[in-house]
This record gives C-alpha cells, sequence and structure tokens, in this order.
C-alpha cells in the first residue's frame, strides 16, 4: 500500500475598523483587528494501516485541515535507473504515481527527499522493489561527491519536482545528523549539495531550496557541532527546515510535559539559520506513555501534553514568522506498527503522535489544531 497525501485552505473575515471623525460610529472604540497566523499548515500522509481505507482517510483529513501537503520520501534514490534515465523499479513508479493520484491539482506541495541512509551516516540505499536496499557495486564504493552519484540525484530530483510541481523542495532530509555523525563525510555532502542546488536553481528559478536540521538540546555536543559547521550549506539554500521531536530526542528531565522544554528550545534555530526563513519541516508529540527499551526511552505523556505541545509550537512558529508548520502523523498508527512496520523499535516512537487515536478518536490536540488552521493567513 502506498502512502498518500492532501490539503486544503479555510479563511476567515476580517473586521473593519471604525473610522474617527464625523461617522456615526465616531466616538466608540475601534474594532480589534483579527488574529492571524503567520505560517502555512500541513502534513504527511503517512497511514494508520496498510489498506485503502486508512489512505483515503488521511487524504480526507488532509484536504479538510491542511493549506498544502508534505510528500517526505525517504526510501531511498533509484541510483542506476537515475543516472540511465531509465524507468524506476514497478514499485517506485508506484509510489510516485499514486502520490500524485491523491494530490488535489489545486494543493501545494512540499517536497523533501534524501540522499541519507536510514540512520544518516551515509550515501542512501537503493530504492528499487523494496525501499532503502543494500547499495551493490559500484555504488556500494561511491561516495557524495562522486560524480555519478551527484548527477544521478540532480536527474531524480529534477524528475520529481517537474511531475510534483513543489512550492519548496527539501534535498536533504536531516543533513545535519550527517554532520554530528562523520563531519569529514558531511563535508563531502556539501560539495554534493552545491552542485545539485546550483543545477536545480538554474533549471528552477521560482523553486524554494531546502534542507531540515534535526534540533537537538541547546547548548549539546550535538547542537554546538551543528551551529559551528552547518553554514556552508545554509548558504546554498532559501529556507531552513526544522525537524523536531524534543520529547525522545532532547536531554532534559521528564520530557514527556513540555512545561520542561529548555528557553531556548525552538529559538536556537536563529543561530543557525542566519537570517535565513525558517520551517517546521516535521515534528509531533507523543500522547501516550513510550516505551522502546532497545534503545532505553521510558516517557510519560498524555494527550494533553499533545495539545499544550502544539500550543507552544505555534507561538514560536508566529514568533520567528516560519513560512509553515508539519505534523507528521494524523493518526496513532498502531495497525501499521503491528503488520508492515514489523513492530519497529525505531518506527515505535512515532506511533502514538496523531490528532486521532487508533481508534480514530479525536483527540484535544485536534481542536487545537483547527482552531489555529481557521485563522486568516
Amino acid at each position: 500500500m502506498r502512502l498518500l497525501n492532501l490539503f486544503v485552505l479555510a479563511l476567515s473575515v476580517a473586521t473593519t475598523v471604525a473610522c474617527g471623525g464625523g461617522g456615526s460610529n465616531a466616538g466608540e472604540p475601534p474594532n480589534p483587528p483579527p488574529v492571524t497566523r503567520a505560517f502555512d499548515m500541513g502534513f504527511t500522509p503517512w497511514p494508520y494501516d496498510d489498506t485503502v481505507t486508512a489512505v483515503n482517510f488521511v487524504y480526507t483529513e488532509i484536504a479538510a485541515r491542511g493549506d498544502f501537503i508534505a510528500h517526505h520520501m525517504d526510501a531511498g534514490v533509484p541510483w542506476q535507473a537515475a543516472l540511465d534515465g531509465t524507468a524506476y523499479d514497478p514499485a517506485v513508479e508506484a509510489e510516485i504515481q499514486s502520490r500524485l493520484d491523491n494530490t488535489p491539482a489545486n494543493q501545494r506541495t512540499y517536497l523533501a527527499i534524501s540522499p541519507f541512509s536510514s540512520d544518516r551516516t551515509g550515501l542512501a540505499g537503493n530504492w528499487g522493489a523494496a525501499p532503502n536496499e543494500p547499495l551493490s557495486a559500484p555504488w556500494n564504493a561511491r561516495d557524495f561527491d562522486s560524480p555519478e552519484v551527484i548527477a544521478a540525484y540532480t536527474n531524480f530530483a529534477r524528475d520529481l519536482i517537474t511531475r510534483f510541481q513543489p512550492t519548496y523542495f527539501n534535498l536533504g532530509i536531516e543533513a545535519s545528523e550527517l554532520l554530528v555523525n562523520d563531519l569529514a563525510r558531511f563535508n563531502r555532502y556539501v560539495t554534493f549539495a552545491t552542485q545539485v542546488a546550483n543545477a536545480l536553481r538554474a533549471e528552477f528559478p521560482n523553486l524554494r531550496l531546502m534542507i531540515s536540521v534535526a534540533l537537538k538540546s541547546p547548548g549539546s555536543v550535538s547542537a554546538d557541532a551543528i551551529e559551528a559547521n552547518i553554514g556552508p550549506l545554509i548558504d546554498l539554500i532559501d529556507v531552513v527546515g526544522i525537524s523536531v521531536y524534543p520529547y525522545v530526542f532532547f536531554d532534559h528531565a521528564d520530557k514527556g510535559d513540555p512545561e520542561n522544554l529548555p528557553a531556548n528550545w525552538f529559538l536556537q534555530i536563529q543561530a543557525i539559520a542566519n537570517g535565513k526563513p525558517i520551517a517546521v519541516a516535521e515534528t509531533a508529540w507523543i500522547a501516550e506513555r513510550l516505551e522502546v527499551p532497545v534503545f532505553g526511552v521510558d516517557v510519560m505523556a498524555t494527550a494533553q501534553n499533545q495539545a499544550d505541545y502544539m500550543e507552544e509550537l505555534f507561538a514560536e512558529a508566529e514568533a520567528l514568522d516560519a513560512e509553515f508548520v508539519v505534523w507528521w502523523a494524523l493518526v496513532d498508527f498502531d495497525a501499521l506498527w503491528d503488520s508492515a512496520l514489523g513492530q519497529s523499535p525505531v518506527a515505535r516512537i512515532w506511533r502514538d503522535t496523531g490528532l486521532y487515536d487508533e481508534a480514530l478518536n479525536p483527540r484535544p490536540a485536534l481542536d487545537t489544531w483547527q482552531q489555529q488552521f481557521l485563522l486568516p493567513r
């Protein structure tokens, strides 16, 4: 089953302001200006089960509750086919086409792809009959700065941009993770990104180019390394994306309660972005206890904690004039986790972050989202 998405706009009306001096309402206080929101709002089409019903529900909800659709494609790269300009594996083409078929013609798109392996330590696997297949020769001996890698990725990006016609294109999902894991290889990635970005900018001058940064605990070794070394990559792009899941990837105590977030958990992006606009490329918060013994994770959280985080997120995004906010999953994906995902401990981290629980019962955060969404943009 393919993962799908969509979105739609909601509008509100503005009030008029009474004018003083001579009008019939002279002397009365003016009506307050309407409350607005600074940023667009959207979701990925991550389904809650491997069924047509689940996919259709998610797309319908995205259409009703979002300004745009976020196609986040992190399944690898069809390296040889992209290099040669030949047809992709039927499984790859089916995934791409299903997303296109389910994206409304009148909705804008944020498209994100990745040249990184799932653990963000090296080159992405091959996207063929299955996602992220192990690389075979000669690809397993190539690195980011290999001419063949740069050419194949540029071709793949060009094809997807031409087909999806996105407003925003992220050419490196969580590129900062490679920096933290392997600085020497990250520097080779900067060479790669420079050539890819230059080629795409020449062909698509109106496209908003992005990379995304995975935020860390402020003041941590990882956060300091990102701020010190990511500058050359930031110089290449138009918008700095944020990937942030503080309930699991930050270091503070009692991480399930957003009241305990560090004061500058979000504002730290200002030093990284260096004046560039920002956008929340992906985020979420658990609404239930998170236990992943293999990673030593045990975080208590509630549905109200999730709603509180969303309110905090919106306030921070508004303060920094973010261009958009993407919430990862609309619905808890317990059914998908039990079946297609094989109870993956990694996927467990995000399983219970939906605005609906696994039985499609709405959570308080859904109301928080909708109230924000209904504000005039």
